[in-house]
């Protein structure tokens, strides 16, 4: 499977493209500078003296922001680090000419010490907690490396060799030991042993194997010592093509960036603009020869309009935004997914478990003679008693309620969207899709065909035995969120594993023109990275288990959550509710969130400017700190206010 590089989906500026320690020890430094400040002003002390504290806080502290407006700078991009430099060093310049000029320059507070230090504290806190974000990319996909064995021992001329997996090719045979993880996907070839195959299948129970059984790469050896013949090395195994979508998926996490340099480039621009008019205006006023008294007030609009509050413009809606969302029964682990969303071309469904319930229940029976329907239900018992999942759960609660035992079986092979193989004894039971059960070789009636429910074929020995069929709901709201997709211009396709006539009339019953059926996981997969190389985005709605690699490969992954299902931290969004209503909520929430982000920028900015200039015509002389300071948290205080407003949607 080929993956596509995600697009560049904005500026990403040279301070979210530095490791995150360069901010923690900074943002440290910062605050214990800012303590130290607080602590002088409860003793006697000289301006030097804080002077030399806020040098060394901006000198030390303040370089990263200078350093990456520079870098952003060189590529015509202005972003949050160009913002922070100017508002700092102004500030600081402002308060340095205060302390040391004989005659003071005009302005509406004394000095900016303590206001500098806490915006570049706050600076470095919200710049590191973005650089992290994108870091647990790159920290988590190093961990998926534990899902890999490093090394495996090969056996060679009778003797055993220790060779690195990548060495390994079909046809070799390594031996496995209790507590490795497989170096391939292979048969097994001498010993029998129970093999943990929750991450390939998602089955929490060993599944006992003998010779002649596959088995997968990085599923765990739990029993006994096994040889294995190599059918597929590690590079093309099934659990690198998880893998593979989850690396991409995470890379394509990292490069989804907030808004803040955006809003930071057009305050950046309205500061300049603010100040430069404040300062002609004054000079009008007083004559040319003023210039340098009053250029205390052009740095002093240029270091307060240069708002604090700025940086919790976007983190107040997020947090907020998030809570209302799991009230409702949505877990948002990307908030970033939902912008895709608004912006995506096609939105894929899957249906069992997404577009219905998933609750399956046995609607019928269908034994080839009426005597084989005990010997039936016996083989359905027998091959789904150790598995989990909406199909296994349906047949496993029919058969009990009819008081038919389960016989213990000897191995159990499970292929998710296919079907399950049991041993027992001496026979092989198999019970799956139509397909699959085609590619045993197995004959099945015509009528099977033309079932529009989801059938379960089971043979014995590869002779027919009959089938089930079984039924589900559609969720609430389905068809109201595929019409509403409509609506917003988005193309709708229904893409399941289904058979056609039941696919049909899911697909006739919510409204969806385009769909597929007979699709197995990796080609759903498939399905969205061709439209993703089309330069289309694609959201892909599924139920987190069967489809997690077309989730992953995605733009956006929407997914029904399950406390069995392994893979759920892996989706961008997570739904534990019963309904699709939701689709139209996630859209109703990203459009006000996005308001609130861009209103919280422009309400900041402007309290910021109104703020400055009640501190400049007021009656007092000059302000100390405690205004300036007071007045910053006022405006964080009003964001806060406003960004509750996300608690409810409408």
């Amino acid at each position: 499977m080929t993956h596509r590089q995600p697009a560049d989906t904005g500026f990403v500026s040279a301070a979210l493209q530095r490791p995150s320690r360069d901010f923690t020890y900074r943002f440290y430094l910062a605050a214990s500078l800012f303590l130290l400040m607080l602590f002088l002003l409860h003793i006697r002390y000289s301006e030097v003296g804080f002077f030399i504290v806020v040098l060394v806080n901006v000198v030390f502290c303040a370089d990263i922001f200078v350093r990456s407006a520079y870098a952003d700078l060189l590529r015509g991009k202005i972003g949050f680090a160009a913002l922070v430099s100017v508002s700092v060093y102004a500030g600081f310049f402002y308060s340095a000419l205060h302390t040391f000029l004989t005659r003071p320059i005009a302005g509406p507070v004394e000095e900016l010490y303590l206001y500098v230090s806490v915006f570049l504290t706050l600076a470095l806190w919200a710049q590191g907690r973005r650089v992290q974000d994108r870091e647990r990319a790159g920290v988590y996909i190093k961990k998926i490396d534990d899902f890999l064995p490093k090394a495996a021992r090969k056996y060679v001329g009778g003797r055993l060799r220790k060779v690195f997996v990548n060495e390994l090719k079909a046809g070799d045979e390594v031996l496995v030991r209790p507590g490795e993880r497989l170096p391939c996907d292979g048969v097994l070839s001498q010993g029998e042993s129970a093999i943990d195959e929750e991450l390939i299948t998602g089955n929490m129970l060993p599944a006992y194997k003998k010779p002649g059984n596959t088995v997968y790469a990085g599923t765990i050896n739990k029993s006994a010592d096994i040889y294995v013949t190599v059918t597929q090395p590690l590079a093309a195994s099934s659990i690198m093509s998880v893998i593979k979508a989850v690396q991409e998926g995470e890379r394509r996490r990292s490069h989804y960036i907030s808004e803040l340099d955006t809003y930071s480039a057009w305050t950046f621009v309205a500061i300049w603009v603010v100040a430069m008019g404040k300062y002609i205006f004054l000079l009008y006023q007083h004559g040319l020869s003023a210039w340098l008294q009053e250029s205390g007030v052009f740095l002093v609009f240029l270091a307060l309009c240069a708002p604090i509050a700025l940086v919790f413009a976007e983190i107040f809606p997020l947090y907020f935004g998030k809570s209302y969302a799991r009230s409702q029964g949505i877990n948002i682990q990307n908030p970033y997914a939902l912008a895709q969303l608004a912006q995506a071309h096609t939105v894929f469904f899957d249906k069992t478990g997404t577009l219905t319930y998933g609750k399956l229940s046995v609607h019928n029976i269908y034994p080839v003679s009426p005597k084989q329907e005990k010997e039936l239900l016996a083989c359905l018992a027998c091959a789904e008693q150790q598995v989990d999942g909406p199909f296994a759960m349906a047949i496993k609660q029919y058969v009990a309620a009819r008081h038919q035992q389960a016989k213990k079986h000897d191995s159990l092979e499970f292929l998710p969207g296919e079907g399950v193989r049991v041993t027992c004894g001496r026979h092989t039971i198999v019970a799956g899709s139509i397909q699959w059960l085609e590619a045993m070789e197995v004959r099945l009636p015509k009528n099977v065909y033309k079932e529009a429910q989801a059938v379960v074929c089971v043979a014995k020995d590869k002779t027919y035995l009959g089938y089930i069929t079984l039924g589900d709901s559609v969720r609430p709201g389905a068809a109201e969120a595929v019409e509403f997709l409509k609506q917003q211009d988005k193309k709708v396709a229904l893409i399941s594993g289904d058979n056609e006539l039941s696919v049909n009339t899911i697909a006739q019953q919510v409204g969806i023109d385009k769909k597929t059926a007979h699709v197995l996981p990796k080609t759903k997969a498939e399905i969205v990275n061709n439209m993703r190389a089309l330069g289309k985005k694609v959201i892909m709605v599924g139920d987190g288990f069967n489809d997690i690699i077309a989730l992953l490969s995605a733009d956006g992954g929407i997914a029904f959550s399950s406390a069995k299902n392994i893979y759920n931290n892996w989706v961008d969004i997570l739904i534990s509710r019963h309904d699709l209503y939701v689709i139209e909520e996630l859209f109703l929430l990203h459009a006000k969130w996005r308001r609130m982000c861009r209103f919280n920028a422009v309400l900041a900015f402007v309290s910021s400017v109104c703020w400055v200039e009640f501190l400049y015509w007021r009656t007092q002389p000059v302000a100390d700190w405690r205004w300036t300071i007071g007045g910053s948290i006022m405006i964080v205080v009003l964001l806060f206010l406003n960004s509750m407003r996300l608690l409810k949607l409408k």
